[in-house]
């Protein structure tokens, strides 16, 4: 099951990363802002800052497009691919990893949203967190975000 559910991202990751999102590349200023307010953030409460992972950061960002595309809005794709499994599939290790999801319409409001998540809080401030990936796509319904976070 795990060989098939990696097969499947892997198709899904290479379709994605072949054709221009709906807005094209990942949104730089997304990624900048969201990075840099979560790691204000990590600072106030004596944490390190993250580092940006590019690996990470492809899989957030295919998966953000993938729903763009697809209309849906899930941690876990119509075919039951999980965060977990996305992360294995792109052969990133991990001990501890996490993800974040958000829609709206840009993203100083996205960082507020996770901020007020009791959720999205515990993963930008997890302290088994040292890297992150940062995924931002504009679509019908407003800016989507995901974050996937990894030690």
């Amino acid at each position: 099951m795990q060989l098939l559910l990696s097969r499947i991202f892997s198709l899904a990751l290479a379709l994605t990363a072949s054709v221009a999102s709906p807005a094209g590349a990942n949104r730089p200023g997304d990624v900048e802002i969201l990075l840099s307010s979560m790691n204000e953030a990590r600072m106030a409460e004596n944490l390190p800052p993250l580092r940006l992972d590019r690996s990470l950061s492809r899989i957030a960002y295919a998966h953000a497009v993938d729903m763009a595309r697809r209309r849906y809005y899930a941690h876990v794709t119509p075919e039951g691919v999980d965060p977990f499994a996305r992360m294995a599939a792109s052969h990133i290790r991990f001990g501890y990893a996490g993800e974040n999801l958000a829609v709206d319409e840009n993203a100083e409001n996205v960082f507020n949203d996770f901020w007020n998540s009791r959720e999205h809080r515990s993963n930008m401030l997890g302290e088994h967190y040292v890297r992150v990936g940062i995924g931002s796509v504009e679509a019908a319904v407003g800016t989507i975000v995901v974050e996937d976070f990894a030690d």
